[in-house]
């Protein structure tokens, strides 16, 4: 570590200095708030520190499989605790490493200061001290996960973009497949039929109503169970038939209570992404 790394972390200007000071008027009175509590401005600093963490993360991360307990000698060597502003530094460090690890039934654990014990993986933080060895390693377990879930979103928001549903393949306007109880059917739909006038009855208008073959039942012209069903209000399944294994080798499909996944052609392109090498945004040393 280079000796004045604490320069380069802490020992900037501090911003909102072009701020009013605490207790004066505003500089612009367009910018007076509608409405203030009497201590607001005696207790409100407008100032903030100016931080560059950067190095720290960089350096941290060079030392990836070395004993923890050199890294933070090297760390306490060049970072004087005794000063205010280079404590600074250690108060961050947490921020970055794991440091109470713990292993319990083959897992680690992570004490956070705020959210109690929690499993490795869904730590924010790249690197941990591993209790095994006492060595500063990589989180890669996390890094996956965030990964994971990362391509797990896009491929949620194409799905909500391109209209799909699970259970749910849309082949044209009236022609959609549904798969119920595990199974997969064809569905026709047809529109409901209009109200009439009574015979009997002059004056009464008879509402029109269908048998609906996947309700099995009396259906009207809109239901909200309907609208759920179909993505749409005045139609009803006219018929209902269960597709054969050529049918569903072509819409790549399959029969069973298993999930239901988008389109297999977006996850063959998420398959391909994630076989590609990645590495995390700030990694840039070999591992000892």
């Amino acid at each position: 570590m280079r000796s004045d790394m604490y320069k380069v972390i802490v020992e900037r200007p501090r911003t909102g200095a072009g701020w009013a000071k605490p207790g004066r008027e505003l500089r612009d009175p367009d910018e007076r708030p509608s409405h203030e509590g009497m201590r607001h401005r005696l207790n409100t600093s407008r100032k903030w520190l100016n931080e560059n963490l950067r190095p720290l993360q960089r350096w941290l991360d060079r030392q990836a499989g070395r004993p923890w307990d050199a890294v933070y000698a090297e760390l306490c060597k060049n970072v004087d605790r005794r000063n205010t502003v280079q404590q600074h530094i250690h108060e961050h460090l947490r921020d970055f490493v794991e440091i109470d690890v713990y292993e319990s039934e083959g897992q680690l654990y992570a004490i956070r200061r705020w959210r109690g014990a929690v499993a490795l993986a869904e730590s924010y933080c790249d690197l941990y001290v591993d209790p095994r060895n006492g060595c500063l390693m990589r989180n890669e377990a996390a890094f996956v996960r965030r990964v994971r879930k990362r391509d797990e979103h896009r491929l949620a928001v194409h799905a909500r973009q391109a209209g799909w549903r699970e259970g749910v393949r849309i082949v044209d306007r009236d022609v959609q497949l549904h798969r119920l109880d595990g199974i997969w059917y064809r569905i026709e739909l047809a529109p409901v039929p209009e109200p009439r006038r009574s015979k009997r009855k002059s004056g009464v208008v008879l509402p029109g109503l269908a048998f609906d073959a996947v309700l099995h039942a009396q259906i009207g012209e809109c239901e909200s169970k309907r609208w759920n069903l179909y993505g749409r209000c005045g139609v009803y399944a006219r018929r209902k038939r269960q597709l054969s294994q050529a049918e569903l080798t072509a819409h790549r499909l399959r029969n069973g209570d298993g999930p239901d996944p988008f389109d297999p052609r977006a996850l063959a392109a998420a398959a391909r992404a994630s076989s590609r090498k990645r590495r995390s945004p700030w990694r840039t040393g070999a591992p000892n």
